[in-house]
């Protein structure tokens, strides 16, 4: 049994395309996504989120889509965790990650481990913690 906390209430990434950026900025990485207007009344067309996971240690973006998770094609199944939202996971779940898996650091000890399932592919990582700006706008 997977034991987590939904961090995606009221507002999610957009469904068709949330053209995830992600961006290594010391020993943080950040992930800039197109937010749900389509769900969520707050938001508009071409509104950004930028999630910062603070103290990143490593990474996966993966090719597993919401299709291969019915299927039963990723290392979690659906009675497990549903699809499509942003969670902490904090008990139930290893932390091998799906390749392709990028290490910024060795120390994975006493690290959160963070999963957001997008339209196309799905993230992990493990980072001291995270936070979220909304309607961010793109730097220069």
């Amino acid at each position: 049994m997977i034991d987590f906390v939904k961090i995606s209430d009221n507002w999610n990434a957009d469904p068709v395309s949330p053209e995830i950026e992600l961006k290594v900025i010391g020993q943080n990485l950040e992930m800039i996504i197109f937010l749900n207007y389509f769900a969520f009344d707050n938001y508009t067309e071409g509104d950004k989120a930028i999630v910062t996971f603070q103290n990143c240690s490593k990474y996966s973006l993966n090719t597993c889509n919401d299709e291969g998770y019915y299927y039963g094609q990723y290392r979690i199944k659906p009675d497990e965790l549903p699809w499509g939202e942003f969670y902490e996971i904090t008990n139930g779940l290893n932390k091998d990650f799906p390749k392709p898996v990028v290490d910024l650091s060795d120390n994975h000890k006493e690290k959160r481990h963070f999963l957001f399932f997008f339209k196309d592919e799905t993230f992990e990582c493990l980072a001291d913690d995270y936070k979220i700006e909304f309607n961010y706008a793109d730097r220069k």
